[in-house]
């Protein structure tokens, strides 16, 4: 299975452009999106989704054009958006009766289940829910039909900790199923360094890194010294930098790093404040 592949995506607005953006999501995989506000996910995401139409590009499920995918087709691209954007007047018994005449492969005994198992109440309205009850509801709906692709744009923003937890499983247990596959967009890279094999790092509407997190998280490093040291660096491959009240912070390969320098491991949270703040050296 080929999972979910993104090719060359363009889209074009008024003083922001997405520029050729290229990833694969491959089956069997969790994919992390991140960048700063306005880097261009969303697009990305609602490119996928089919909420926005791209200038050029193409988006490939499982070899085929979404665009070209039947009814059943676009239902193996399940998604849960920040909003949830479920109806909130509705209880849970209510909606999963209007759901199983929406999805062709709508699993209702499967609905029930993960109701019970998220502790959430069939017969109060959703607007009635928290944050975090919300969210494992709209969880439970992607889960309850038969998706191949499963895409996440902040699911455990402003949740405490025990329901990330809850939820991140839950993520972590779809893709048991080795033909699926997930994107999940996130600010909480903590989250993503738990449950992701490949990081996709995007800025101004380009994608700056495409690598397996484990890979990634061994070839960097971050150490610090005094700027008139850097003169003297004999550096092989590029680095930036932070100035800082105390010194310089450098984010580099470990393989360069003098000896005489300690260094720590970096975080996903290093990658986006070098490539958004810091400059090459």
């Amino acid at each position: 299975m080929n999972g979910l592949q993104i090719q060359a995506l363009t889209k074009r607005y008024p003083g922001f452009s997405l520029e050729g953006v290229s990833f694969d999501i491959p089956a069997g995989t969790v994919v992390g999106l991140i960048g700063e506000n306005g880097a261009g996910k969303s697009t990305v995401i609602k490119s996928i989704l089919g909420a926005v139409r791209p200038d050029s590009g193409t988006i490939l499920l499982n070899g085929k054009d979404i665009g070209t995918l039947s009814k059943k087709e676009r239902q193996q691209i399940a998604f849960v958006l920040d909003d949830t954007g479920l109806p909130s007047e509705l209880n849970l018994t209510e909606l999963g009766q209007v759901l199983s005449r929406i999805f062709t492969t709508w699993n209702q005994e499967r609905f029930c289940a993960l109701q019970k198992q998220l502790q959430l109440p069939a017969d109060k309205a959703v607007k009635d829910f928290s944050k975090g009850m919300r969210m494992k509801a709209a969880i439970a709906v992607s889960l309850s039909y038969d998706s191949r692709i499963l895409i996440l744009d902040e699911p455990t923003d402003g949740l405490d900790p025990v329901v990330r937890d809850e939820i991140l499983g839950m993520i972590y247990d779809y893709t048991e199923t080795a033909e699926r596959a997930v994107l999940i967009s996130s600010h909480i890279t903590s989250d993503l360094e738990k449950l992701c094999d490949y990081i996709v790092y995007m800025h101004q509407g380009r994608v700056l890194i495409r690598e397996e997190i484990d890979v990634l998280l061994r070839q960097y490093a971050v150490f610090s010294c005094e700027e008139s040291v850097l003169s003297e660096w004999n550096r092989q491959h590029s680095a930036r930098k932070i100035v800082r009240d105390y010194g310089v912070d450098i984010l580099a390969y470990r393989s360069d790093i003098p000896a005489v320098f300690s260094f720590r491991q970096i975080t996903l949270e290093d990658i986006m404040l070098f490539y958004s703040k810091g400059e090459v050296l």
